[in-house]
């Protein structure tokens, strides 16, 4: 996870980082989810065979190593059409999508929205892991932050090991995961006061104001679309990934026993495995 940081301005006061790993034909885009950052797809990134993929791990705006700014859009299009535009500038048209979580909203509105511009070609494939489609009880931190005092508090303290702990506890199956390794992957989202004030912003722009159309596009996808989902996820349950297969025409959706919302953490092999079948069918 050292490579060097690429960077996409996308506007003035926006600009996207990214690492590239690999030197292969099929380019793959990693979107991270909701108070994470690129550096979660840590045990998955290795297994992509170098001459074969490129990999490119996408911080979205406002973690990570992406700018921060306050005045920004912070919505699930919002970030999708920065995802459009990151696609267009670093040449990269064509390539699979991979989001886990938010990123798995973020790559699905991305894909309606570029067929609604006619402009198809863009994304090749979509891969949603555990990527809400549709409406559903919002995550305990967006509900938190809907109270203004309470996103100020959280914006203006020291977030300690056990705020991150909780959040793990929720995602992982495997509660072994919790460990030193594991909450320093999330610990910069929690601390970094500026990709606090970002979550915030994102938190509370998480149910789209045009839902209801977004999901009427969702029939009419044209592209190859994986959707995975770990068996015992309790943050976008299993049913998401139902009503998406049975939306999206062609979709499959596959699911991973014993594991919860990070399969790419928990089961990276079998995550890796079925990802790169699904790559291996939709090629060329």
């Amino acid at each position: 996870m050292n490579s060097p940081l690429g960077a996409c301005p996308v506007s003035p006061s926006e600009t996207l980082r990214y690492r590239s790993y690999g030197t292969g034909p099929r380019k793959i885009v990693l979107v991270h989810g909701l108070a994470a950052r690129s550096e979660t797809w840590k045990d998955l990134v290795p297994l992509f065979p170098a001459d074969r993929y490129t990999v490119y791990l996408l911080d979205l705006l406002g973690s990570g190593e992406s700018a921060k700014p306050r005045e920004a859009d912070y919505s699930i299009r919002g970030h999708s059409r920065r995802l459009l535009c990151f696609i267009d500038r670093a040449g990269l048209r064509g390539a699979t999508l991979v989001g886990h979580s938010l990123g798995g909203a973020v790559v699905l509105v991305a894909a309606v929205e570029a067929m609604i511009k006619g402009d198809a070609d863009a994304i090749s494939a979509l891969v949603i892991m555990g990527g809400p489609g549709y409406l559903q009880r919002l995550p305990l931190m967006a509900e938190i932050f809907e109270n203004r005092l309470a996103a100020a508090l959280f914006i203006a303290l020291y977030a300690p090991d056990i705020w991150i702990k909780v959040g793990l506890k929720m995602a992982y199956y495997d509660q072994r995961l919790i460990d030193r390794e594991h909450i320093a992957r999330y610990a910069p989202c929690y601390r970094n006061r500026d990709a606090k004030r970002a979550l915030v912003e994102t938190c509370r722009s998480l149910v789209p104001v045009d839902q209801e159309e977004i999901t009427a596009r969702y029939g009419d996808l044209a592209l190859p679309v994986l959707l995975l989902w770990g068996r015992h996820d309790q943050i976008v349950p299993l049913s998401q990934g139902s009503r998406l297969e049975a939306a999206i025409p062609g979709s499959k959706l596959q699911v991973i026993e014993e594991c919860g919302h990070n399969p790419q953490e928990e089961k990276p092999q079998v995550t890796f495995s079925i990802i790169e079948k699904f790559l291996l069918q939709t090629a060329g």
